[in-house]
C-alpha cells in the first residue's frame, strides 16, 4: 500500500566502509545476509565497488573503495545517542541472549550487552560491525 506521495516501502539503507571484502563477509558470513548484486559506476566514484546485502527483504548497500574520511568511533550508548544523523540499523532477533552469544563467540565487538528498555518492551543491545557502524538487534518482550 503506497502513500499519499506514492511512497511504497523502504528499501535499503547505504554503508560507506573502508574495507569493501571484509564488509561483504562480515553482513554473509557472520550476519547471515544474502549477497544479491554487486557493480561499479566508474564515472561516479573511480575506484569504487558497490554491492546490495539481504536479509528478508531488507537490504543494505555496502560501497568500498575510492576515497573515504572516516568518522570518529562510537565509544558507548551515550556517545552514539548524542550524534546527529542516521544512527544506526536494528535487526530483530528472536534470542537476544543467544544471538549475543553466538556473536562474540565469532569475535563480533560488542557496544552494548543486552538491556531492557520497558516503555517500548523490548531488550537491546548494540554491536559494531567490521567498520565500526552500530548495529542494534531488538527482542520484544511484550
Amino acid at each position: 500500500m503506497s502513500n499519499a506521495l506514492g511512497l511504497i516501502r523502504a528499501d535499503h539503507v547505504a554503508l560507506r566502509v573502508p574495507d569493501y571484502d571484509a564488509t561483504i563477509a562480515f553482513y554473509t558470513d557472520i550476519l547471515g545476509f544474502e549477497l544479491v548484486k554487486e557493480w561499479t559506476l566508474p564515472d561516479a566514484l573511480p575506484g569504487a565497488r558497490f554491492a546490495h546485502v539481504a536479509l528478508g527483504s531488507f537490504e543494505v548497500e555496502v560501497i568500498g573503495g575510492g576515497q573515504l574520511t572516516t568518522i570518529v568511533p562510537t565509544l558507548d550508548v551515550g556517545d552514539h545517542l548524542g550524534r546527529g544523523g542516521y544512527g544506526h540499523l536494528c535487526l530483530r532477533v528472536k534470542d537476544l541472549d543467544a544471538t549475543v552469544a553466538g556473536l562474540k563467540d565469532n569475535g563480533v565487538a560488542i557496544l552494548a550487552e543486552p538491556f531492557e528498555v520497558e516503555p517500548i518492551g523490548q531488550r537491546l543491545a548494540m554491536i559494531y560491525d567490521n567498520s565500526g557502524n552500530i548495529i542494534e538487534l531488538a527482542q520484544a518482550t511484550v
